[in-house]
């Protein structure tokens, strides 16, 4: 149980130097690693494959006049859809622990949160494995940086053939943050720069850092 920043320290030092990745969630208790695709509550007859292409489709289409550079493949494309909140078979991770831990404690809730670790040395070569939807296991990727936001969160993902199954396996583990050391794991992450302005560099990121710095809100 993690209930103090040196605890936090200490956990997440017994993994320098290995292969691993984290993931920081904010509900230890419920959160499952599911992607977003395989939580889409989908309408009635609808199969979620043919509703990921739909989706997958759509956000081609519509994001061109807001993009500065266009993905080159599917793999990208994924890749920015996700990070903007878009129903995937992937999941976010980072290099970086210490952004897991911000993302686990950043919104005020009452409980407990979580970092997950996965711990697996092998990348995948979207170079040679062109179409993200033939892969049939799960395996890890980082994208080129196509978006400053993935660029400052250290971010890649896992792709999940089987998007709506949870992902479960011996080479991940699980830190639990005690809802006590919370907002005092977020006050000391800002002071080592990891903060939704550095972590989002971008006015919206700098006026909620700048909001949050001058309230009281948690």
């Amino acid at each position: 149980m993690i209930e103090t920043f040196e605890d936090l320290h200490k956990a997440i030092g017994k993994y320098a130097g290995k292969p691993a990745v984290f993931r920081g969630v904010r509900d230890a208790e419920n959160h499952k690693l599911v992607t977003k695709l395989g939580r889409l509550k989908l309408k009635k007859d609808r199969v979620l494959v043919k509703e990921e292409a739909v989706i997958l489709r759509l956000f081609k289409q519509q994001s061109r006049p807001y993009l500065d550079w266009i993905p080159i493949d599917d793999w990208e494309w994924l890749a920015l859809g996700q990070h903007y909140g878009l129903p995937t078979r992937l999941l976010d991770w980072t290099r970086n622990p210490l952004v897991a831990a911000f993302f686990a404690v950043e919104k005020e809730y009452s409980g407990e949160s979580a970092i997950y670790i996965y711990r697996n040395d092998k990348f995948i070569r979207t170079d040679l494995e062109t179409n993200p939807f033939k892969r049939e296991r799960i395996g890890k990727f980082i994208p080129n940086h196509i978006s400053r936001r993935i660029t400052a969160q250290a971010g890649l993902f896992t792709i999940h053939p089987n998007p709506d199954e949870e992902f479960q396996d011996s080479s991940v583990d699980k830190l639990i943050i005690a809802e006590s050391a919370r907002k005092a794991i977020k006050k000391t992450l800002s002071s080592y720069g990891i903060n939704r302005a550095t972590l989002f560099p971008d006015l919206d990121g700098l006026a909620q850092h700048i909001e949050w710095l001058r309230s009281e809100s948690y």
